[in-house]
């Protein structure tokens, strides 16, 4: 399979727009960590399909490897940091735990069907099938010490980052998982027309899901992690159309 080297937004001119935002916020400084960029450090563009069907928009990387916080490139890379592009991570397989109770990439790959051994082998088959993941906000973020991402800085990273991201990766259809996603694109166009009088994602019905989709291309889903549990219809309807989508 080729493979591309590299995202349409670099790491470079990313990072300027964290920092140009740390600047601007210095009582956020030992929170928002705006060099750290966890993708880019676990090698995610390598990992990238020459075309992008379905794009997964997350929220944010994890701040913390096991116990500890993440402080720079070679943390991202430790094989008990749970982020979803950090093919030396293998969470622990536990028989029998119920829907939704694993981190995000292992949640992901059970709802795509994919059932390779281990994160990495899952993740070169989430590649083969021209799917794609990334973060609505590129750097960490500690939310142990502050628990809520601010909004101007989502809308900051939409515009600087995740909407030409978006452009130059052209994907067929965007998935966003969570409000923090959802927050994101609805700063940026395509999108922002279609969600302008939409809350939260847990908060539109069927019909305005099914007309984003088929509308916008957009596909709107709760965060796939154990405290959604109440919608897992919801979540488990939506991957099946993404199943669909890349048979």
């Amino acid at each position: 399979m080729e493979l591309r080297h590299s995202l349409p937004v670099s790491a470079a001119a990313m990072r300027e727009v964290y920092l140009r935002y740390a600047r601007e916020h210095p009582d956020l400084c030992g929170v928002l960590l705006p060099g750290l960029l966890p993708h880019d450090a676990c090698g995610a563009a390598a990992r990238r399909s020459g075309r992008v069907t379905v794009l997964f928009v997350a929220e944010s990387p994890p701040w913390a490897a096991g116990r500890r916080e993440v402080a720079g490139p070679r943390d991202c890379q430790s094989p008990d940091y749970p982020y979803f592009w950090n093919g030396r991570y293998d969470a622990v397989r536990r028989p029998g735990g119920s829907p939704l109770s694993r981190g995000l990439a292992e949640n992901l790959f059970s709802l795509l069907g994919l059932d390779g051994g281990s994160r990495r082998e899952n993740l070169e088959l989430f590649a083969e099938k021209n799917l794609f993941l990334v973060d609505t906000i590129k750097c960490v973020f500690r939310k142990n010490r502050k628990p809520a991402i601010p909004n101007d800085l989502v809308k900051t990273s939409a515009r600087g980052v995740l909407g030409p991201e978006i452009a130059g990766l052209a994907p067929e259809y965007v998935v966003a998982l969570g409000n923090t996603a959802l927050t994101g694109l609805a700063e940026i166009e395509p999108y922002a027309s279609a969600l302008a009088n939409v809350g939260t994602i847990t908060g539109i019905s069927r019909d305005l899901r099914e007309s984003l989709f088929w509308e916008s291309r957009l596909l709107c889903l709760p965060y796939p992690g154990g405290r959604n549990r109440r919608y897992l219809d919801t979540i488990e309807s939506g991957f099946e159309v993404v199943r669909d989508l890349v048979g």
